[in-house]
């Protein structure tokens, strides 16, 4: 037999092994999709999609920031289901088998990315798929940025060059990355600053840019994410006015949720919640690291460094993938990461091109999320995951450095290397399919999901039979209600699906809660007296919303109880009077 088919044979062996893999962890993924009923966060990402759909203005109606934008990239394909589908029954499976088909797609850019590398290139791949942002299904713009960064860095930190069109797509891409994260802008900038400076210094001394560090070809790439944009204008101006926009735009900033507190105190904030929630870690590592940097002789004694590397993320390993609670399945991206960056230490002959082309901007991407968001740590560490799968192949690599050296010692060294590298790799693993095939936000264990939902937004989806007649009585009570498109209905409380379920229009500035002490309300309606509501729906605080500042608001409108029971509806006295008429 030839060698070289052999090599394709091993090739073969190889994608075989992938694929099988690939389509057990899929069929699993969509079992576990049918399970679990997040009344929050998988619900206003929905739901912002659903507003568009219903010719909600982009940067006018909708003045919660997080969601939105990103939006306008799901538009077209939220549109196609919802026309398939014929209304929002079901359509929250629709979305979660939609999220399994984006994250499938990446995962096989991924293994593409890494195949020549061999079986090592199952680890980034496979990981990627076991990753969920939040434990939660959905398309949102937590996975919009972290998968669109991941096809750039995985693009760009190829050895290779592209072709203009390959660059114009990097554009749109980075300009959906800025969408689903504005922040990701300051990623942009200074990737531009980069390549000007060493295109500059190459034409100094008269050699040529390769092409992903090229000015020229970020130019191109400029073009890409500008073709985006201009169809992104025309989407909002098709919808609302110049005038519009402006006067919405500082409402949309001055969000009370996402509200930034300075530079320095955001940078600060950072480094505070990666050692609090990683104190034990990050003193060993810290050590560890100052060891290896020290010593001339690293390479000689990486598999002690690597086995103390081991020793001390072991337990946030263990921690957060079996025993802690409240999104463990972000907390336990960060500590692979930096265990990773161990390996690039003490590897002799490393990837540089992998580390200054993937890593180190994936690690830079963790801090502009952190300045976009308001979760701290669970964010942090759910970005972190980027740096995890590129992090697999400098382990990979060290370890075939060592398992080239020969003798008895080096034998003995092996095996220890070998062993610290398998251990942390299987309980990441281990810990990362546990959780998502377990954790379920805001749910019961999954044993406990027994009851399946017939109707609704919600319709195929299995939850607890106390959630599942909770469900079910507020859909009754809102059937109740007679709305119609021409009402204008407001949700008191976390409940973003039932803008999904009901007919009536939005009558908030989102589809998500309205808090207790918002004025952003006031604001709103002054703003679009035509969004003021006729009916008030209170899911969650019935009992306190009579003393909220907000329901003295709504006193002036005349609103009376209508309905008290799994909540409690109020409407004005011409829609009350309405629904009185329509019963007799």
């Amino acid at each position: 037999m030839t060698a070289g088919r052999k090599t394709a044979e091993q090739k073969n062996v190889q994608h075989l092994i992938f694929i099988s893999l690939f389509l057990l962890i899929e069929i699993l993924l969509i079992r576990r999709s049918f399970y679990g009923f997040n009344t929050a966060d998988e619900m206003y990402y929905i739901g912002t999609s659903e507003l568009l759909y219903r010719g909600g203005k982009l940067l006018v109606d909708d003045w919660h920031p997080a969601q939105q934008l990103s939006g306008f990239l799901l538009h077209p394909i939220y549109s196609l289901i919802r026309a398939a589908l014929g209304s929002t029954e079901g359509i929250v499976m629709a979305s979660r088998f939609l999220y399994l088909a984006f994250e499938g797609i990446i995962t096989l850019l991924l293994y593409l990315r890494f195949q020549r590398r061999g079986m090592v290139s199952y680890g980034p791949a496979l990981l990627f798929l076991l990753f969920v942002p939040f434990g939660l299904y959905g398309m949102s713009y937590n996975c919009i940025e972290f998968g669109a960064l991941t096809i750039l860095l995985a693009v760009l930190s190829a050895k290779m060059e592209h072709s203009i069109p390959e660059y114009l797509l990097c554009g749109m891409i980075m300009a959906a990355l800025v969408l689903a994260n504005p922040f990701a802008l300051l990623l942009y900038i200074a990737y531009g600053l980069i390549c000007l400076v060493i295109t500059l210094l190459n034409r100094k001394k008269k050699q040529q840019t390769e092409g992903a560090l090229s000015f020229r070809n970020f130019l191109w790439m400029t073009l890409g994410a500008g073709i985006i944009l201009v169809f992104f204008l025309i989407f909002v101006f098709q919808r609302g006015t110049i005038t519009e926009v402006l006067d919405n735009i500082p409402c949309i900033l001055a969000d009370q949720e996402h509200q930034s507190k300075g530079f320095w105190y955001k940078t600060k904030r950072y480094f505070e919640l990666c050692f609090k929630s990683y104190r034990f870690m990050f003193c060993g590592l810290g050590a560890v690291y100052l060891a290896t940097l020290l010593d001339r002789k690293r390479f000689e004694h990486g598999v002690l460094y690597m086995a103390l590397a081991s020793v001390f993320v072991f337990p946030s390993l263990l921690y957060y993938g079996f025993a802690a609670e409240h999104i463990p399945i972000n907390y336990q991206m960060l500590p692979l990461a930096f265990w990773c960056l161990e390996a690039y230490f003490v590897t002799k002959h490393k990837d540089r091109r992998l580390f200054y082309g993937w890593y180190l901007p994936a690690m830079a991407f963790t801090m502009i999320v952190h300045f976009a968001s308001n979760t701290g740590i669970v964010n942090i560490s759910a970005a972190y995951s980027l740096c995890s799968c590129v992090g697999l192949v400098f382990a990979a690599q060290w370890l075939k450095e060592i398992w080239s050296l020969e003798g008895k010692k080096q034998r003995i060294l092996r095996g220890a290397g070998s062993a610290a590298v398998c251990a942390v790799v299987f309980l990441q693993f281990l810990g990362s399919f546990h959780l998502r095939m377990s954790y379920i936000c805001g749910e019961d264990a999954m044993p406990l999901l027994t009851q399946r939902m017939e109707r609704g937004p919600l319709k195929g989806v299995y939850t607890s039979p106390e959630t599942a007649q909770w469900y079910e009585e507020v859909l009754a009570e809102l059937d109740s209600l007679h709305m119609t498109s021409q009402d204008r209905l407001l949700v008191v409380g976390v409940a973003p699906w039932i803008y999904l379920y009901a007919e009536a229009g939005c009558g908030s500035y989102s589809t998500w809660q309205v808090h207790e002490g918002s004025t952003q309300l006031y604001d709103y309606y002054a703003l679009h007296p035509e969004k003021y509501p006729n009916i008030i729906y209170i899911i969650h605080w019935a009992d306190d919303f009579p003393d909220w500042e907000l329901s003295k608001y709504f006193d002036k409108g005349g609103f009376e109880v209508v309905y008290q029971g799994t909540g409690t509806a109020m409407m004005t006295p011409e829609r009350a009077r309405d629904m009185r008429r329509n019963e007799n």
